[in-house]
């Protein structure tokens, strides 16, 4: 795969801008017979768009909280750093939950990322009245923009500022969001499906560069739900490294995920309403006595919370490649071929790339180094 590397700027920069034990085996089950696979292809023509997103991550992990506000009850869902879309469901589970202690007739819903999707549900669902208020609807959001692979503990807190039950509090939403997003496996369009991922090395590699901060990582205490990885033998793959490891990673098709969502949200009688809110008083002024906020980074601005940092990630989409459904993380970048399009990012030495930086401007020289480090594994 060569690149143009003249097309390729081009192309970027028209796309910026326009219960019971089981018997079961601990061992993954070999990838050896999987060595067809279809390079992925990042041509600058097929090139639709970059997009860039501002996750909300604060220190002690999200905001998952009520509290009484002008004679409201006001209840906080947001802060989920990169783990939003992993952890949805059991968020909203919880923040549902805390809306209807007062036993409420209708609650407001601000936001329409999928914090603000899943959270309405499960109060509608519950019997509730819920209007969704927002600024920008489901595809217009930084949710559409998330790189939609299982990833829970993604930017969720720092060790040393989320307290002592912070860790099993997690694991109750991950262990609910993650049974929930199973049963939209198989469902009309695909929202949910596993996809095989490779981790692949070099036989030479730079030191680490060790992180300012110490984030929690928290995914060992899910081992008994998720697929295993295992060592493959880089002989039976089509990648010139010289290690690889793989296994099954779940994967949301973001596109069809929020639609499916949104249909169900209307269906059930919900009710979404394009609002701007310029200051906190113009949500206090809603009619509903119960309010829910999933305004993620904007809480930062409309509710002041300061312990809100920007984590800047961005993202290159190609178009769909349906004869190659796989992902692969290799020089720090990672590429995967999900059913709304082929997308790639460069993640950076660490969890500190990206962290404070609040710019949403495409960076189309960017996009051109993240395929550049993947030319090598894809070249004939």
């Amino acid at each position: 795969m060569k690149i143009d590397r003249r097309a390729f700027l081009t192309a970027a920069s028209s796309a910026g801008l326009a219960g019971c034990a089981l018997p079961l085996t601990s061992k993954a089950p070999s990838f050896q017979n999987r060595a067809s696979l279809a390079p992925l292809d990042f041509s600058s023509g097929r090139l639709m768009r970059i997009t860039v997103c501002t996750r909300p991550f604060r220190t002690a992990g999200p905001r998952l909280e009520a509290e009484a506000f002008g004679g409201k009850r006001v209840v906080h869902n947001y802060g989920h750093g990169g783990s939003g879309w992993s952890l949805s469901w059991g968020c909203a589970q919880e923040a549902a939950a805390l809306a209807l202690a007062e036993a409420p007739g209708a609650v407001a819903v601000i936001g329409a990322g999928v914090m603000g999707l899943t959270t309405a549900l499960r109060l509608i669902e519950s019997g509730v009245s819920a209007t969704i208020y927002a600024k920008d609807f489901p595809a217009e959001t930084r949710s559409a923009r998330a790189s939609g692979v299982w990833s829970p503990s993604s930017r969720i807190a720092l060790d040393d500022a989320a307290d002592d039950a912070f860790a099993s509090r997690w694991e109750t939403w991950a262990r609910r969001s993650y049974r929930v997003h199973q049963h939209y496996i198989g469902t009309a369009g695909t929202p949910v499906e596993f996809l095989p991922h490779y981790a692949l090395r070099d036989a030479e590699r730079g030191p680490r560069i060790q992180p300012s901060r110490e984030y929690a990582h928290l995914g060992r205490r899910l081992r008994d739900i998720i697929p295993r990885w295992s060592d493959i033998d880089v002989e039976t793959l089509p990648f010139p490294v010289a290690s690889a490891r793989g296994g099954s990673r779940m994967t949301f098709n973001v596109a069809s995920y929020a639609d499916r969502l949104t249909r169900d949200f209307l269906l059930r009688g919900g009710r979404m309403v394009r609002k701007d809110f310029p200051d906190l008083a113009s949500v206090l002024a809603l009619r509903e006595p119960v309010i829910v906020n999933c305004t993620g980074y904007g809480a930062k601005q409309l509710w002041g919370d300061d312990a809100l940092a920007p984590v800047r990630g961005q993202i290159g989409w190609f178009e769909p490649q349906s004869e190659a459904r796989y992902g692969v993380n290799y020089r720090d970048v990672s590429a995967v071929s999900r059913r709304d399009g082929l997308i790639v990012q460069y993640l950076g030495p660490n969890e500190d790339w990206g962290y404070g930086d609040d710019t949403e401007s495409q960076d189309a020289q960017e996009l051109l180094n993240a395929v550049a480090a993947l030319q090598p594994i894809f070249q004939s």
